[in-house]
């Protein structure tokens, strides 16, 4: 017979040691995954490419949307820095180039005037007056793909997966990746019925402060790459 005592012991020692070990990584990768999604703009183009369907059609469309995306990063999380070996890629030169391809969306998110997320409202439009069957398709591609799992959310799944330390690392990014998705699709279902809410102000400023959160992720990212691989200890040097 177990020894209850014992049993609970054991498990407060492991929930303690990956809570000390993790949970700040949790919230990073989270936090990052969370923003590099940008969910206002996603709620933006959401409504516009649904404007025609009935509510329970902009319902399948949230829930497809979001399935598609989480398996994409699930899938990406899970190749890890392993997918990268296959290609012969440095996880440092990873980190650089993917820090650079979030200045580059950081700075496009400060500079623009309204939130784009890979299509534009008028193709949006569009889209929202297509058939049953073309909207079904559309909930894969663009909805999960690419405005969901766009490629900055994919660069710090992939950075964060490699960051991971043991299999308690692991497991938090998998989780971080579930729990943005998961309010992304609530966040979705919630603004299907309307989003009076959603007013220009609040999501430009949302936008753009996205934007600049992604630009820091982006420095602190080619930062870690360049210390990683020595290559500025090397320069000094010279």
């Amino acid at each position: 017979m177990v020894d209850m005592d014992t049993l609970a012991t054991c498990v407060m020692s492991v929930f303690g040691v990956c809570s000390e070990a993790s949970y700040s990584f949790f919230v990073t990768c989270f936090s990052q995954i969370f923003t590099a999604i940008c969910p206002l703009a996603v709620v933006v183009l959401y409504l516009s490419m649904t404007s025609s369907c009935a509510p329970r059609e902009r319902l399948a469309t949230a829930k497809v949307a979001c399935w598609v995306a989480w398996g994409i990063m699930m899938a990406t999380a899970l190749g890890g820095p392993k997918a990268l070996d296959v290609v012969g890629i440095a996880i440092e030169a990873f980190n650089i180039a993917g820090g650079l391809l979030l200045i580059i969306i950081g700075f496009g998110m400060l500079r623009s005037d309204d939130p784009e997320v890979a299509v534009s409202r008028d193709e949006a439009a569009e889209i929202g007056q297509l058939p049953k069957k073309k909207r079904q398709d559309i909930a894969i591609a663009p909805m999960g793909v690419p405005i969901i799992a766009g490629p900055g959310a994919l660069t710090i799944v992939l950075a964060n997966r490699a960051e991971a330390s043991g299999t308690a690392g692991f497991v938090f990014c998998l989780l971080a990746i579930s729990l943005a998705i998961f309010l992304i699709y609530w966040i979705l279902v919630l603004t299907s019925k309307g989003a009076k809410w959603l007013t220009p102000t609040i999501l430009k400023l949302s936008f753009r402060l996205s934007g600049l959160f992604l630009v820091a992720v982006g420095v602190q990212m080619a930062m870690n790459g360049l210390k990683d691989s020595h290559l500025l200890a090397n320069l000094a040097k010279l």
